[in-house]
């Protein structure tokens, strides 16, 4: 039966510490078996509730390398702008796998930016990849993955490349053929934008927050069967992001794409939304 996983991810370490009970790392898991159309959770857990042994992170690869699914959305960057960028996405993963974490599951920011000449140290720079500059058009708030200040997604896209480089799987669009298991990049917010539906102020426990989680999942209900998972994402917005993200799993996996990206970046890759 195909399977698709949906993760919502953090740069932040200490959400991956095994003893942390308000942890944002969520995984989806969908299957589908009603129609085209419809999906069926089976499974939403934070990352500390893997099976396993070791640390969250390291379950997380294993579950990965498993590959027990047709392809996972993962909210993270999955590469660099072209002006940084290793010669291809493999030379760049690599790049990765040999900076010191320093006992953490990936390298620190700073490390991180380290790696890249004319990066600003120690807080790098605002630069956006063809993707990133497509949503920000849109108006969405996307964060820059050369950025390690306030509210950076340097850190986010250490800990995403460090994941892909040692879960081995193939990456979309990198690699030559869509091989099975399939590493898509997912951005939740914009999900909910290509759907008309709310994408900011649904995190939190505020009255708007939780009226727009409401609005989601009553359109999400079209699509996706919640099963027993339906309080979760309601009270829980990494909860509902995951769900979110496996949809561009989904649309990657099943040509449901709402764009031609034929001429996207071979070098920076794309974010893939389900139309």
């Amino acid at each position: 039966m195909p399977v698709w996983l949906g993760i919502d991810f953090s740069g932040d370490h200490n959400m991956w510490s095994p003893g942390c009970n308000r942890s944002n790392v969520w995984i989806a898991t969908l299957e589908n078996h009603q129609s085209p159309l419809k999906y069926s959770i089976v499974d939403l857990q934070p990352v500390q509730k893997l099976p396993g042994t070791g640390s969250p992170f390291s379950r997380l690869v294993t579950k990965l390398h498993a590959g027990n699914f047709r392809a996972a959305g993962i909210d993270a960057p999955f590469s660099l702008p072209k002006s940084v960028q290793q010669n291809n996405h493999g030379t760049l993963l690599r790049l990765i796998g040999q900076i010191d974490c320093h006992g953490r599951p990936f390298p620190r920011a700073q490390d991180f930016l380290a790696e890249f000449k004319g990066v600003d140290l120690p807080w790098g720079r605002h630069e956006y990849r063809e993707t990133e500059s497509h949503w920000r058009k849109k108006g969405m708030n996307v964060r820059s993955t050369l950025w390690g200040g306030p509210r950076g997604g340097a850190p986010m896209t250490s800990a995403c490349l460090t994941l892909l480089n040692q879960a081995g799987c193939s990456v979309w669009p990198f690699s030559t053929a869509l091989d099975e298991p399939l590493l898509v990049e997912a951005f939740p917010a914009a999900q909910l934008k290509t759907w008309g539906l709310p994408h900011q102020k649904y995190n939190g426990s505020t009255p708007e927050a939780v009226l727009n989680r409401e609005k989601i999942l009553k359109e999400l209900d079209a699509r996706v069967e919640f099963g027993n998972y339906r309080n979760k994402m309601a009270g829980n917005a990494d909860a509902l992001d995951a769900v979110l993200a496996a949809f561009a799993a989904i649309a990657v996996t099943e040509n449901q794409l709402p764009e031609d990206i034929s001429g996207i970046s071979a070098v920076e890759g794309w974010i893939a939304v389900h139309r």
